[in-house]
């Protein structure tokens, strides 16, 4: 099996404003391989959802956008690349820490507390991915946060541990490595399966809020374009896009 992410192919910059900003660039002005890795020391203008930002110390946590070209995966299915990400960053927090989940569509928690973000921006070209920019933010020697951010976390507040960043790229990039040969070669299935296992407020019931306000229901999976699937106090299944459903209490 082929390696994806080579040495040769990791760039690193002391500072950016965004790795994700830098990739896309890349994408315009090179051809990268899949595999390319941007990783950051300091990210000045890190981005999350949408308007979101993601607030990072300097050299103390891991910002990274991997460059990939899964053309295997039909423009249809193209949230198994925020599954296979969201799952490479929970298996490698596993190795570490329990009570590791995915907060729908790609937040990773320890608990109840958010220790990574994840931004992913795609291109497709005609029925297939062509690129997928994946942006990826752990939370790792990070001692306190000082952004209105409501619940973060880090391995080091977890663990009580400092950890050595290059070392960490290593293992978090094998992670993402296993679960994309996983999805090429195996197909979406069991990726699916390990997601709807590691998802969240999962068949718990919790209090949510949409357009018509609050409500109570529970989390009983994902449609085949990766909506969220919520059943209400009536049976009734809620399907939601990203951004159209909160998560109360």
């Amino acid at each position: 099996m082929p390696n994806l992410f080579l040495p040769d192919r990791i760039i690193r910059v002391n500072q950016l404003d965004s790795t994700n900003s830098y990739a896309l660039q890349l994408l315009k002005n090179t051809n990268p391989s899949g595999g390319t890795v941007v990783m950051a020391l300091n990210q000045t203008e890190g981005r999350g959802q949408q308007t979101n930002a993601w607030e990072s110390e300097s050299g103390k946590n891991l910002t990274i956008s991997l460059i990939l070209r899964p053309d295997f995966i039909l423009a249809q299915d193209q949230f198994q690349i925020s599954m296979l990400i969201s799952l490479g960053v929970s298996d490698y927090l596993k190795t570490y820490t329990e009570n590791v989940s995915i907060k729908w569509p790609n937040d990773i928690y320890v608990g109840d507390k958010k220790i990574a973000g994840i931004l992913i921006e795609q291109s497709i070209m005609g029925a297939h991915l062509s690129h997928s920019v994946c942006g990826i933010g752990v939370n790792v020697n990070q001692g306190e946060f000082t952004s209105n951010a409501p619940n973060p976390v880090s391995l080091n507040m977890l663990t009580e541990k400092d950890y050595q960043l290059e070392h960490e790229l290593v293992k978090l990039l094998a992670a993402f490595e296993k679960r994309y040969f996983q999805t090429m070669n195996e197909g979406g299935k069991k990726l699916e399966a390990d997601y709807l296992k590691s998802m969240y407020w999962m068949n718990e019931e919790h209090t949510f809020e949409d357009e018509d306000g609050e409500f109570t229901g529970k989390i009983v999976g994902i449609s085949e374009f990766g909506q969220l699937q919520v059943e209400d106090e009536d049976k009734d299944i809620r399907t939601f896009n990203f951004k159209e459903i909160s998560f109360l209490r």
